[in-house]
């Protein structure tokens, strides 16, 4: 009875797992989470010229994020390299681990820069209701990006 049990639900546990990582694709929504907060925006804000411009704003979002992450490729292929390296010396690790935090501090500043923007666009009201997504979207897409730059080195 108690195996039966623990199999039903180590059965339960597996499918919705996978049901999770599909990305409900089953009932028809979008994969991409950009394409999700685009979405979003669209439902969201009813003056077609703000969301026009947001739209443009979740476009450079994008492009920042997928530069993020061929930056972070990048640093580890360097990284990687510096440590294969026999004759690298201190003065080569601190100039590179200086350029790489020169680097992703600019694309951090980047990124806020665009966040801000975004938000600018939209009103407290619409905000309230696209902060979550924008958040999610975010997220989800730098994982992907890690995810596909992991499967591409592999």
């Amino acid at each position: 009875m108690v195996a039966s049990l623990v199999h039903r639900l180590t059965t339960f546990a597996v499918v919705m797992t996978l049901f999770a990582l599909s990305g409900c694709s089953f009932f028809g929504v979008p994969e991409d989470p950009i394409e999700i907060l685009r979405e979003h925006v669209r439902d969201t804000v009813e003056d077609p010229d703000r969301a026009g411009d947001m739209l443009a704003s979740v476009d450079h979002i994008d492009r920042l994020l997928v530069e993020t992450a061929e930056l972070v490729i990048e640093a580890v292929q360097e990284e990687r390299a510096l440590f294969r390296d026999y004759d690298s010396t201190q003065q080569d690790y601190d100039a590179f681990f200086s350029e790489a935090s020169r680097k992703r501090e600019n694309l951090r500043n980047q990124l806020l820069d665009a966040h801000l923007e975004f938000k600018a666009k939209a009103t407290a009201e619409e905000w309230q209701e696209l902060l979550p997504i924008q958040a999610r979207a975010i997220s989800l897409r730098i994982e992907s990006l890690v995810a596909d730059a992991i499967a591409g080195q592999g």
